[in-house]
């Protein structure tokens, strides 16, 4: 994990789309470390979904910070959540606000909406038509209704993501007026929004200019749009090595359904397929594998064949790369597949993914270690602000830590030893 690729994403985001607050799902990648490193970005909220992933996150963060959003929303696992100090729940229906208010009355509650347009593979939220009806229940209710959900799915444009813009203003404005100004909606949350990213950087800067716009114009300043952009923070701050254990020759026809591929072709198994890492494919991404020795020259020829990598199961699904052309590869030898940082790691205990290696540069690391110190610092007094002369200290919302540089290293670094089979370097920059 490229800790500081992370770190410039998330920074990217800020610049580029100062009107929408980041969110990270738990579900997008759960790795404890980069949770941890998250964490210490006080404008990241995260979302999860199971009682797993609650876990996970409370022993990292601040359970204010939490959003507890699933497909499955339970009683107990409402219970948990609340126990656990969750006070933003994401609900569907008139009965899952009910559950909430049962489990906590102090709590935020986010209708999710499915809209007409959302391209989710499964519908999440409540049908438009029943909007009214549900607005109604709510304030009669006295629920704390503060804001509305939209997953447009994987798919998703940007038209998409204006519409629903557009949709969200349209939902403010009618539960304002069925519960006569009692319901104030001020959060907007755009579900995993998809931004483009690894084209042409015009696309990248068209998408988040567009975006800002629409924000500026429809909100005002007392609504927070927020977003989960994890997708875009992890994606390429991974890279995969998996093994070749297994080689077999076959008609490369077999491979393409194309009668003019004649020749040899190669199906190869490695030992991570579907059921692991490469999960990923079920959220429309597709990696893409190199040798780790590059196009160096096997049996003394650099000929490129087609091929089709296997996953270790070996079953019609279990398919890491349905088509790649490269030289022939050995049994024993190593792929490389760059861009395997989200759906890839899920924050289930019982999973036994490849062991995950850590680095970050120098200035990243001091960085880092900066914002656990201040995440950790208590909360300023009055004269912690306001000295007894008058004159204001210096800090951001918080006096000085009584934990020194090299006590917070050494916190990080306890952290890093606790994860079994797992190694971090921190490599001067050259």
């Amino acid at each position: 994990m490229d800790v500081a690729a992370i770190e410039k994403r998330l920074e990217v985001i800020r610049s580029r789309l100062p009107l929408v607050r980041p969110n990270f799902s738990i579900a997008c990648n759960g790795d404890p470390l980069l949770a941890r490193v998250l964490s210490n970005n006080l404008d990241v909220k995260f979302e999860v979904a199971t009682s797993t992933e609650l876990d996970q996150a409370t022993s990292n963060l601040e359970p204010s910070r939490l959003i507890l959003c699933s497909q499955l929303l339970t009683r107990k696992t409402i219970k948990n959540a609340v126990r656990a100090g969750c006070q933003t729940f994401v609900v569907e229906n008139e009965k899952q606000i009910i559950d909430v208010m049962n489990a906590s009355s102090d709590a935020e509650i986010h209708l999710a909406v499915c809209l007409p347009y959302s391209s989710a593979a499964v519908p999440f939220g409540c049908s438009t038509n029943d909007l009214e009806k549900i607005f109604v229940e709510a304030d009669s209710l006295g629920a704390n209704i503060t804001g509305v959900y939209l997953e447009l799915g994987v798919s998703a444009t940007l038209e998409n993501y204006i519409a629903a813009l557009q949709d969200a203003r349209k939902f403010i404005d009618t539960a304002s007026e069925k519960s006569s100004g009692k319901l104030n909606l001020r959060n907007v949350n755009l579900g995993n929004l998809h931004i483009p990213f690894g084209t042409e950087e015009s696309v990248f800067v068209t998408f988040c200019d567009t975006l800002n716009g629409a924000v500026s114009k429809l909100f005002d300043d007392q609504t927070v749009l927020s977003a989960n952009v994890g997708r875009f923070l992890v994606t390429d701050a991974f890279i995969l090595c998996t093994n070749v254990i297994g080689k077999q020759a076959v008609d490369a026809r077999l491979l393409t359904n194309d009668d003019f591929d004649e020749g040899v072709g190669y199906l190869y198994q490695t030992n991570d397929g579907i059921y692991g890492s490469f999960g990923c494919k079920l959220m429309d991404i597709n990696p893409q594998c190199k040798p780790l020795n590059g196009e160096e020259a096997f049996n003394g020829s650099n000929q490129l064949f087609i091929g089709t990598v296997l996953g270790p199961n070996l079953d019609g699904t279990d398919v890491a790369q349905r088509y790649t052309r490269c030289r022939e590869l050995r049994v024993g030898e190593w792929l490389v597949w760059e861009n395997m940082g989200a759906f890839t790691i899920p924050a289930d205990a019982e999973y036994d993914g490849p062991p995950v290696f850590y680095y970050s540069g120098k200035e990243c690391w001091e960085n880092m270690i900066q914002k656990e110190e201040h995440r950790r610092s208590p909360l300023p007094s009055v004269n912690d602000v306001i000295g007894s002369d008058g004159v204001e200290n210096g800090g951001e919302g918080g006096n000085a830590s009584a934990c020194e540089k090299k006590d917070a290293e050494m916190m990080l670094e306890q952290l890093v030893d606790d994860l079994d089979g797992v190694q971090v370097s921190n490599p001067e920059p050259k």
